[in-house]
């Protein structure tokens, strides 16, 4: 063992056994646990990966203040040590650690003894769980969680895992928090790697023995006389610059230190409580997909750590080219010059409340979902739109922002265009346009239709819908005669142009691979596909679909499309198992509820006409000069 003493402060290197029986204090100025799959999956390769010839295993340093120093200290390897510590940096490793270790003791493979304890000053449900209940997560059934996962090293792939999680919830409705969902997350997948890598028992023996042995962990307590605020300085000094700790996170500690400066500590202790439940109440919200894709649907922004850096940055005026610790920076800053910075949280949470109130107003939840989802005003200018006006008064400066938007026009060779006026909507030319109109016909359905449901822009997000053409434009991918030739005969009737029976009469002659090497025909279907493309691109043949059903559908023919589509629906999945959501006025357009004659075999131009009317119907609020005839 290593040992150096830095001051009054002691530095050691201890294996992870010698973690056995203490007790570690997680206080109210620390962040929630953040690891995932990806974490807890790096961890256990490496370790497993790892022998004694690669020289010492080390993971980063346990910073720690020593707590209850009345007891008697504990001697390791003739060192002696306080037996109680509050974690000032290392908690999402002495979180895990203990997370590996108490499913190795609950099957029996090592001894219940090298365990320790996890206390948390603050988030106390996430303290019961983790020494009480995660047992509650080892009988659920892990093995839907498939191996190629691990091979794949897809760590976004959360799928199987999620639906577990939201199995689990339905029956332990008091642990549904983030915390607990990290806990869960990372106990599946290293049950699940245990299972698939650890199933010889020498192999898990001497996984065991490297874990516990080998693996050394830097333990470095520092001073127990320190002041609590001296603590909360240490823990800022030594994060604010990690990346994986985020500006409203080091915001928390921040707060913490200042309230501790600012009342006694009778009073102190009671605000800081209640300043935390009301954090963790406002994470979890955030972390309801519904909700955080009605506000932040740009998915490449605020994917790490906590969300609640959205609301600091909103409430704070981040701007575009400010990097990720603009509102740290801000509030330290007015802590620095004894400015009572908690007023900020007061702010925050009233931005909160304000958004869960747009949120359950199903109204203003729908315009302004369209409108951060299409892109046409972000969260900032909705706020900014909204002050001073009365419900009703924002509500219908929300309907003139869409109106505004569907009114305007844009320059192209030399002309004034309007994008959405409803013929001029159109895949290649103006192909966002066409996208926000189709997105608005969706929502309006829930408005319209839907009493007790809102359209799920978190689908509309995380399955990446796009748009999809009804009609395919070519046929070149068919592998059947027959519906080659329905497509011939279809896309004439589409187009409302003559048909050459003898090129019918051809195509019946010869078999689908003849019909591909043969020149001449396929120049026809060629040249016939060009020049019908200009209607096959238009708002009459356009509809929207998730990223996974699209790639499924591949160039199929209309009855070949609603085949799928009516398939996929059903079992809410597609041929590869991926999940799909198939948008409702996706289904009503192949089933064709806007139409006069029903055929389910083919899309013809009444068709296309009965739907662009429906569409115009639906917002002749908002799109400009509506011809629907």
């Amino acid at each position: 063992m290593n040992v150096e003493r830095t001051n009054q402060n002691t530095l050691v290197l201890l294996p992870l056994k010698d973690l056995a029986n203490k007790k570690f204090v997680i206080g109210s100025y620390q962040r929630g646990y953040k690891w995932g799959k990806k974490e807890i999956l790096e961890l256990l390769n490496d370790i497993h990966s790892y022998d004694n010839s690669m020289g010492l295993y080390c993971l980063q340093p346990l910073i720690l203040k020593p707590v209850d120093t009345d007891l008697p200290k504990v001697s390791v390897d003739d060192i002696e040590i306080y037996k109680n510590s509050e974690v000032v940096d290392g908690q999402q490793r002495t979180t895990t650690i203990y997370l590996i270790l108490k499913y190795l003791a609950y099957k029996n493979w090592l001894s219940s003894n090298l365990l320790y304890e996890i206390d948390f000053q603050t988030r106390k449900r996430s303290g019961v769980f983790l020494n009480d209940h995660l047992s509650s997560i080892y009988n659920m059934a892990i093995d839907v969680i498939s191996k190629e996962e691990f091979s794949a090293l897809d760590y976004d792939d959360l799928q199987a895992v999620n639906n577990l999680w939201s199995s689990f919830v339905r029956e332990h409705k008091d642990f549904d928090n983030v915390d607990i969902y990290h806990f869960f997350i990372v106990s599946c997948y290293l049950i699940r790697w245990i299972d698939i890598y650890l199933s010889d028992e020498n192999d898990r023996d001497l996984f065991i023995e490297k874990f516990t042995e080998s693996v050394k962990v830097i333990w470095y307590s520092l001073e127990s006389s320190q002041s609590h605020e001296d603590i909360i300085k240490v823990f800022l000094n030594n994060n604010k610059g990690k990346i994986n700790l985020t500006s409203s996170e080091l915001i928390k500690a921040l707060f913490v230190l200042d309230i501790k400066n600012r009342e006694p500590d009778s009073l102190a202790s009671l605000k800081i409580n209640q300043f935390a439940t009301e954090w963790d109440s406002v994470e979890k919200q955030l972390q309801n997909e519904r909700f955080w894709y009605f506000i932040q649907p740009d998915s490449s922004k605020y994917n790490q750590g906590t969300r609640v850096d959205f609301l600091f940055d909103l409430e704070l005026k981040k701007g575009e080219k400010s990097d990720s610790f603009f509102s740290y920076r801000k509030i330290e800053t007015l802590f620095n010059k004894s400015q009572d910075i908690v007023n900020n949280w007061e702010n925050v949470l009233r931005l909160h409340y304000k958004l869960l109130n747009w949120f359950e107003d199903k109204e203003l939840y729908h315009f302004i979902g369209f409108l951060t989802n299409s892109g046409v005003k972000n969260l900032k200018q909705i706020l900014d739109a909204s002050k001073g006006l009365s419900r009703d008064r924002f509500n219908s400066k929300l309907k003139k922002i869409v109106r505004d938007e569907f009114n305007k026009t844009v320059t192209r060779e030399k002309k004034a265009i309007m994008p959405y006026y409803i013929k001029n909507l159109n895949y290649k030319t103006f192909y966002n346009e066409a996208l926000n109109v189709l997105l608005l016909h969706n929502v309006f359905y829930y408005l319209e239709n839907m009493a007790g449901y809102k359209f799920p822009f978190d689908l509309y997000v995380k399955q990446h819908w796009s748009i999809e053409h009804i009609n395919p434009q070519n046929p070149r991918d068919f592998e059947d005669k027959m519906v080659y030739i329905q497509w011939v005969k279809d896309m004439h009737a589409y187009a409302d142009k003559p048909l050459d029976e003898r090129i019918i009469n051809e195509l019946e002659m010869f078999d689908i691979d003849e019909i591909k090497n043969n020149k001449v025909l396929i120049k026809y279907i060629d040249d016939f596909s060009k020049e019908i493309e200009e209607i096959t691109q238009s708002i009459d043949n356009l509809l929207l679909l998730d990223k996974n059903t699209n790639s499924a559908l591949g160039n199929k023919s209309f009855k070949g499309k609603r085949d799928k589509i009516l398939s996929f629906d059903k079992q809410g999945y597609n041929d590869e198992r991926e999940p799909i959501f198939i948008p409702i006025e996706t289904l009503n357009a192949f089933n064709k509820t806007e139409s006069k004659k029903i055929n389910i075999e083919s899309w013809t131009k009444e068709d296309g006409d009965s739907y662009r009317n429906a569409i115009s119907k639906r917002l002749i609020e908002y799109l400009p000069a509506l011809i629907t005839g």
